[in-house]
């Protein structure tokens, strides 16, 4: 695959080298990683092919395979459903095990400032007819269906929460405030202390900037980072499209037995 250049100029990085599973954990994107951007979050779905992908890097390296998305734990479940992987919701607050146990990381704000941001940000929603959406560790505000509107509604989450004191995040199509001191990096490390995780290499791969703390944290321990798209990113490798992702993963597996 040949290099691409990022908006400032550089040079991205070209795919990495297939990593042995055995000794690896995929740590993945949801939105934009594993499924396309769509105008309403709730309606995407996982393709047969990306489900049997998963599967088959979840056997490959015994189970360490964790999805870490923005969306909340419950709807980032329900896409899911079937298989036997970690699960990381709403930018790191929320964290599920294989084995079925939950785990809730601190945050640091109060709840009580979500549901003012909520609050504040309403009146705009509706009359940019916008969606919403309350979670449990942040306040999304989706205009996939105007992204004409794009620096008005990053502003107006911005506005909101510096109010607040809490964190701005601006992903594809989608600007949150969130609770801070929790994020995808926090999320990685928290799955790399338990089976079937632990002592393993990671791999993070993402397509957005709420990805960047995840790249961040599986370099500082030892492993790497693949960001899809041109943007400008810490990780180390990149790649075009989804699809490029995606297809490297899938010849990652075929590469196995010449291990062997």
């Amino acid at each position: 695959m040949s290099d691409i250049p990022d908006p400032a100029g550089n040079v991205a990085r070209r795919l990495p080298p297939f990593p042995d599973w055995k000794d690896h954990a995929l740590f993945v994107d949801f939105d934009g990683t594993l499924v396309p951007i769509v105008e309403r979050p709730q309606d995407v779905r996982l393709s047969d092919s990306t489900r049997q992908l998963l599967l088959r890097v979840i056997r490959a390296s015994d189970g360490a395979v964790a999805v870490l998305s923005g969306r909340a734990l419950e709807s980032l479940a329900g896409h899911l459903q079937g298989l036997p992987l970690a699960l990381s919701g709403s930018h790191g607050l929320e964290r599920l095990l294989p084995d079925g146990r939950s785990v809730m990381a601190e945050d640091g704000a109060p709840a009580e400032a979500l549901e003012r941001a909520f609050a504040g940000l309403k009146p705009f929603a509706r009359s940019e007819g916008l969606l919403l959406e309350h979670k449990p560790g942040a306040v999304a505000l989706h205009y996939r269906n105007r992204p004409d509107r794009a620096e008005i509604c990053q502003a107006a989450v911005a506005r909101v929460a510096e109010a607040q004191e809490l964190r701005v995040l601006h992903g594809n199509m989608v600007s949150e405030a969130a609770l801070a001191g929790v994020d995808k990096g926090h999320a990685l490390r928290g799955f790399l202390a338990e089976a079937p995780f632990a002592n393993r290499i990671p791999i993070m791969v993402g397509d957005d900037t709420t990805d960047e703390d995840g790249f961040r944290a599986a370099q500082e321990l030892g492993g790497f980072g693949v960001r899809i798209g041109q943007a400008g990113t810490v990780a180390r490798f990149q790649v075009p499209r989804m699809e490029d992702a995606l297809s490297w993963l899938s010849a990652s597996l075929e590469a196995e037995p010449e291990r062997r």
